[in-house]
């Protein structure tokens, strides 16, 4: 396997458990799809009062699915919440907004 760095896990942890089937979740077999959904409730919870709806978060994120044009938008997605200071801090791990809500995404998908 080749060495990934965080984000990648990330984006490939989110797809994992929000079903997505691509080669970078193929290659990570060791990913926890709960932990992926233990983050994402984190961060539902992080957002008292504002509803999400699993619809929604698809729709915005991954209107297409789960395709390597969607990777490199949400990548830069990512990248621009973190200019803007647009910041969910878990466990000592700086995720962006977009990284975020594919955890959200994550948690209301059923397993």
């Amino acid at each position: 396997m080749t060495p990934l760095d965080r984000r990648h896990v990330l984006l490939a942890l989110t797809g994992l458990a929000a079903g997505a089937a691509t080669p970078a979740v193929a290659a990570l077999p060791e990913i926890d799809p709960e932990g992926a959904r233990r983050i994402g409730q984190a961060y539902l919870d992080s957002h008292p009062g504002r509803r999400f709806d699993a619809g929604r978060l698809q729709g915005d994120l991954l209107p297409d699915g789960w395709t390597p044009e969607a990777s490199a938008r949400l990548r830069a997605r990512a990248a621009a919440d973190f200019r803007a200071g647009r910041l969910f801090i878990h466990r000592g791990w700086r995720l962006s907004d977009t990284e975020g809500r594919l955890f959200a995404l994550a948690a209301l998908t059923p397993p």
